[in-house]
């Protein structure tokens, strides 16, 4: 019990710092996109393909995860 617990307050710690990294001033910026970008394919390549729609919003994570599935031949 206790290590779910801790595992799920390190989850809500990284949804936290995800989301004040995706809401500071480089949100808006080409770098800010880049980042985002980055931080979503590595989302994608974990099990976390469902919250990638945070960084890039819903299209470009479709585009994401197709991109990504086409690289690996993943059907």
């Amino acid at each position: 019990m206790a290590r779910s617990m801790k595992r799920g307050i390190r989850n809500f710690r990284v949804i936290v710092s995800v989301f004040f990294c995706c809401s500071s001033d480089l949100y808006a910026t080409p770098l800010g996109e880049n980042i985002r970008i980055s931080m979503a394919r590595t989302l994608i390549s974990t099990r976390l393909q469902d919250e990638t729609w945070l960084l890039v919003g819903k299209e470009k994570k479709d585009k994401l995860i197709k991109e990504f599935y086409d690289q690996y031949g993943i059907e």
